[in-house]
């Protein structure tokens, strides 16, 4: 990954220096006295250039690819249409199920067959149960004065309890057709909805205002569902880097990073420390880290431009320090005409320079070590 061979190219610059700076310590004097000067301590981080809000844009259904409306470098706002895909299927089922809707419609409306016979027949049992009360109430006065036999009034009285209960079947029942009716009228707008929402799945728009900044398809593709058509960026430019696993401990909110450009390595900018992501990131190898630029100088900011990066950990301006191929296992050092190795309390440490904090002074001399 280029990532990696960046990383790798940095370690062997890194030995390479050393190799460097033991060659010099060789062709000099081996007494070494410490001595102050600004000391900086920096993580290295390789890069690129991104939109905040970068998304890709895919296709919400399979198909043709029928038109694009943008190319690469368009600047787009929200919502604007992108690419459309061919629906010629997906219009036949919006007009099914606009059939079934008005289908639905027309089987509630009061004259539609069923609930027109069962207005009908209620109507009917109506009259009935209207005759059979006034024929029921009737017979109940005359036997007051035994006019009529029991019989007959209790003939009268089953006769009226019929139609009583038919009317309220018929009644149940057309209620029952109204709810199963006005059921499938709900049902077939649901699927005229989802239908309509379906086709826009063949109309693509952005989600925000940004740029096209690659295209995947061309019109006369087929796509499946899912497939990438373009990528998009919205918002600030911000910078992300990969940084070594060793180095992410060091690395803090807010810190000063100096960004050399690829295509502008002669600038360097300056930017701050934004955000560090929680995990380690599997596809780089690398832990990532976000920073924003806080001066540009005239540069033209193109997402994906790869750079470079060097974090400052800390500095010190009056530092007390020693060539770092002085310093033994990270705390001592040797001192002219002293068999036994010094322990001293080490603090920023470069490929060239160890900053002692105690343990030495200025009028100290030092004796480089055998490097044998």
């Amino acid at each position: 990954m280029i990532t990696n061979m960046i990383m790798k190219n940095y370690n062997i610059l890194k030995i390479f220096s050393l190799l460097l700076l033991l060659l010099s310590a060789c062709q000099q004097s081996k007494e070494i006295r410490p001595r102050r000067r600004p000391v900086i301590d920096a993580v290295f981080g390789s890069g690129h250039l991104e939109n905040r809000e970068q998304y890709a844009l895919v296709a919400g259904a399979d198909g043709y690819l029928n038109k694009a409306y943008v190319a690469e470098g368009d600047t787009v706002s929200a919502g604007q249409r992108l690419y459309s895909l061919s629906n010629d299927v997906q219009q036949s089922e919006i007009k099914n199920a606009l059939t079934n809707l008005h289908y639905a419609q027309s089987n509630a409306a009061p004259d539609a067959p069923q609930p027109d016979q069962l207005n009908i027949q209620i109507a009917q049992a109506q009259d009935k149960f209207r005759v059979d009360s006034l024929n029921y109430n009737r017979f109940k006065r005359l036997a007051t004065t035994q006019a009529v036999s029991q019989m007959d009034l209790e003939n009268a009285q089953v006769q009226f309890q019929s139609s009583s209960a038919n009317l309220n079947v018929l009644k149940k029942n057309l209620a029952n057709l109204q709810q199963s009716l006005n059921l499938n009228i709900k049902n077939s707008h649901a699927q005229y909805i989802i239908q309509q929402q379906t086709n826009g799945y063949y109309q693509l728009t952005s989600k925000a205002p940004g740029v096209v900044f690659g295209v995947m398809k061309k019109p006369g593709d087929y796509l499946k569902k899912g497939d990438v058509i373009a990528q998009l960026g919205a918002g600030e430019m911000i910078i992300k880097l990969s940084i070594a696993e060793d180095d992410i401990s060091r690395i803090k909110i807010g810190q000063l990073a100096y960004i050399s450009f690829n295509s502008h390595n002669e600038q360097v900018l300056k930017a701050r420390i934004t955000k560090i992501y929680p995990a380690f990131d599997a596809a780089q190898q690398a832990f990532i880290v976000e920073a924003r630029l806080t001066d540009n100088m005239g540069i033209n900011q193109l997402n994906g431009t790869q750079l470079q990066a060097n974090i400052i950990v800390e500095q010190k301006n009056n530092a007390l320090v020693v060539p770092s191929y002085c310093v033994m296992n990270n705390n001592y050092v040797l001192l002219k005409n002293q068999a036994a190795k010094k322990s001293v309390q080490t603090g920023i440490r470069t490929l060239e320079w160890t900053e002692i904090i105690s343990g030495l002074t200025e009028n100290d001399v030092l004796q480089v070590p055998n490097q044998n």
